[in-house]
């Protein structure tokens, strides 16, 4: 991809399908982006982008995973906030970090990511947390 086409790039990901999915933080437009790009063709083959670009920016950080059910999770590090988005860019969900400063920056999310409850449950039961039913 040209210079100008993706800027500040980074937690590239290889999908099943040979795909790569790169979070844009599109330092030059001011407005991040995921896009999933073929490598062999070398073009965006998907990209999610908010309605209003300006809405969706993270200077640094941030981080996407395409699901299983071929929706993408999405970590908007300097807004402090998740979201899941579907293949047609629909919001599924959206949780916004209650922490915020006295200036009302919310308190970073860097990373998330989704794992399956098989892997989960089972350390919650270790401590306490959650009792089989």
């Amino acid at each position: 991809m040209g210079e100008g086409e993706i800027s500040g790039q980074h937690d590239a990901t290889v999908l099943a399908n040979g795909n790569i999915l790169i979070f844009d933080n599109g330092l030059d437009r001011r407005a991040s982006r995921i896009v999933e790009l073929d490598p062999l063709r070398k073009e965006i083959v998907w990209e999610y982008q908010a309605a209003e670009p300006q809405d969706f920016f993270s200077l640094r950080k941030a981080s996407s995973q395409r699901l299983a059910n071929g929706n993408t999770l999405i970590a908007n590090s300097d807004s402090g906030d998740a979201f899941e988005v579907t293949p047609a860019g629909e919001r599924v969900w959206h949780y916004v970090n209650p922490r915020a400063d006295a200036h009302g920056n919310r308190a970073t999310i860097v990373r998330i990511k989704r794992y399956p409850t098989v892997l989960i449950d089972p350390l919650l039961e270790l401590d306490g947390t959650r009792t089989s039913n």
